[in-house]
């Protein structure tokens, strides 16, 4: 059976009105105390708890000078009797008037033996509540399960990502509805909601204690170290990761103070929005020239709710390269385009000519890009992986 036909039981009649994504799907967990944290022998990925008695210190205050340009505001538009109509706040990019950083997660690495992991790390959980992912970070051990829990009366439908690979994709469409899943490698898993494209978390899997999630004041401590030279990494959603060596001595505290000016400085400015093809969004697509490259965008157009390619429907000559570009915005979603039979749904089908070459992008960011060339004639079919099955679906005719 095909990847994208495993597909959540009771979804399946709301899929009339509402259509439904391919991922994992469960049937719904309830809530169930968590078991209490194993011995030192068993701590995740193989760090031994010991007693600390000689610790230190390290703490600080990330930070970003200079002029901090305000992300724009998250607009909704989907299920207001739930999620509301009033636009959000970016929350990838959070600073105080005096450049203070929230959300920044400091981690000292390669750290073997020490205190043991927080039981909050241990039983992680995200709660989707009104439409909002919370925490929107948080940071969990590695090897151990975190709990995906609906607290909403509305279908919700979660996804991670590792890097450009989709992990699992949960159909939630029961309040109270509980999902675990364990995550066995470290690393930052980006989240996102299918349905709601505002909603977008992040959690960071770790394998030992040291670590700390910066306060509203970009503030920071992380006590218990055990003495000796560590390199430090901060990582943040939005401007990247920073890495600092520092010594820690024995019952002593140690400053970090981090500013990530230069990050932001990196940051590139968003794609023009402007199309370079000649064609039309009906079946009647105007062609291309052989040999040139015609873009397609992958662009919003209902708040976080409607994705589409544009043009949807396309006329190109053989040899011509179609480039797919993520337009949809700084906290839009990542898009995928392919016409692959193994990741498409009762929704979604894909259609390729006889000797067609089949395709799949990687999931693209705002700005990021995609291509393809297409060498033989016929009529291609294709899909987001994500929200083909909310209507992001389009069409390549190729002639001759």
């Amino acid at each position: 059976m095909k990847r994208g036909r495993s597909i959540y039981g009771v979804l399946l009649m709301l899929a009339m009105a509402a259509g439904c994504s391919r991922g994992t799907s469960e049937q719904p967990a309830r809530d169930i105390p968590p078991p209490p944290p194993g011995p030192a022998a068993n701590a995740p990925g193989g760090y031994e708890v010991a007693e600390v008695t000689d610790g230190g210190s390290i703490t600080g205050t990330i930070t970003v000078s200079g002029p901090v340009t305000k992300l724009p505001a998250r607009k909704i538009g989907k299920d207001p009797q739930v999620c509301g109509t009033a636009q959000r706040e970016s929350q990838k990019l959070i600073v105080n008037q005096a450049g203070a950083l929230r959300n920044a997660v400091v981690i000292v690495e390669g750290v073997k033996r020490g205190k043991a992991m927080p039981a909050a790390a241990q039983n992680a959980e995200i709660d989707q509540n009104k439409c909002e992912y919370s925490p929107h970070v948080q940071v969990m051990a590695v090897n151990t399960e975190i709990a995906l829990k609906n607290s909403d009366p509305i279908l919700h439908n979660i996804q991670f990502f590792e890097g450009d690979n989709s992990l699992f994709n949960i159909a939630q469409p029961v309040q109270g509805q509980v999902n675990k899943k364990k995550l066995e490698k470290t690393g930052t898993i980006y989240v996102e909601c299918a349905v709601h494209g505002w909603m977008q978390g992040n959690v960071v899997v770790v394998d030992n204690p040291y670590y700390a999630v910066t306060d509203e004041n970009g503030k920071f401590s992380i006590p218990d170290l055990p003495p000796g030279k560590y390199q430090v990494k901060i990582w943040h959603e939005y401007l990247g990761e920073s890495t600092r060596e520092i010594s820690v001595t024995a019952k002593t505290g140690t400053a970090l103070d981090a500013d990530l000016k230069d990050l932001l400085a990196k940051k590139t400015a968003p794609p023009t929005s402007g199309a370079t093809a000649v064609a039309t969004n009906d079946a009647g697509a105007k062609p291309a020239n052989a040999g040139n490259e015609v873009v397609v965008q992958m662009k919003e157009l209902t708040a976080g709710t409607m994705f589409r390619f544009d043009p949807e429907n396309l006329t190109i000559k053989v040899g011509t390269t179609v480039k797919w570009i993520n337009v949809s915005g700084e906290d839009g979603p990542r898009h995928t385009s392919t016409d692959d039979p193994e990741w498409e749904t009762p929704q979604t089908p894909a259609v390729l000519p006889a000797g067609g070459q089949k395709w799949r992008t990687p999931f693209l960011r705002n700005g990021e890009s995609a291509t393809h060339t297409f060498t033989t004639p016929g009529k291609y079919q294709y899909f987001c992986e994500t929200h083909g099955p909310y209507g992001m679906t389009g069409t390549i005719t190729v002639t001759p």
